[in-house]
């Protein structure tokens, strides 16, 4: 199948088997596809190109994980959010594991493995987290900085950027184990 040309791939999982007679003789069209995505009136229609699986024993046909990933894909370009492989291509860029690169972002370990497998998708503020992440400088800004240095903001900040100076004060242990909270009358 062509495109523009260009030879498209899609995945092949090593043996397809059919799930509803378990035969493994299975061919593969590229097909187009519209599905809806959202509720109600902020719904809309998506269209993509598909791997669609046929059975020529029973004539069977389905789709699986290589087109749901590439409907995910589809749903993230609509939002304007980094794709799964995105983000993993990210971090790979980085040659960092994902208990490294959790690490060093503070993203959790789980969230970012529910991103890269598609299982879930990142909100805005995370996606432009990511998105900052692209630039290596910024990397190596978070990698120079260290966890619970007192720091004044003055000092992290861009000379004129008009924010007040603060600084950070360690609380008063003593102070906040007085500290008790008691029920009002009900």
């Amino acid at each position: 199948m062509t495109e523009n040309g260009n030879v498209i791939k899609f995945p092949q999982p090593e043996r397809i088997e059919c799930p509803a007679c378990e035969g493994q003789n299975v061919q593969t069209t590229i097909e187009t596809e519209t599905f809806t995505y959202g509720d109600g009136a902020e719904a809309v229609e998506l269209t993509v190109r598909v791997p669609v699986r046929t059975c020529t024993h029973c004539g069977f046909q389905f789709t699986d994980d290589s087109a749901e990933d590439i409907r995910h894909e589809a749903v993230c370009h609509y939002l304007g959010i980094m794709s799964p492989k995105e983000i993993q291509m990210l971090r790979k860029a980085y040659d960092m594991s994902r208990v490294d690169f959790a690490r060093l972002t503070r993203i959790g370990e789980a969230s970012l493995a529910r991103w890269e497998s598609g299982q879930l998708m990142q909100n805005l503020a995370y996606d432009q987290f990511l998105y900052l992440l692209t630039f290596p400088e910024n990397v190596e800004r978070l990698k120079s900085r260290k966890p619970g240095e007192q720091r004044r903001a003055s000092q992290q900040r861009p000379p004129g950027s008009g924010l007040r100076d603060w600084q950070y004060n360690e609380p008063d242990v003593a102070a906040s184990k007085a500290f008790v909270l008691t029920p009002t009358g009900t």
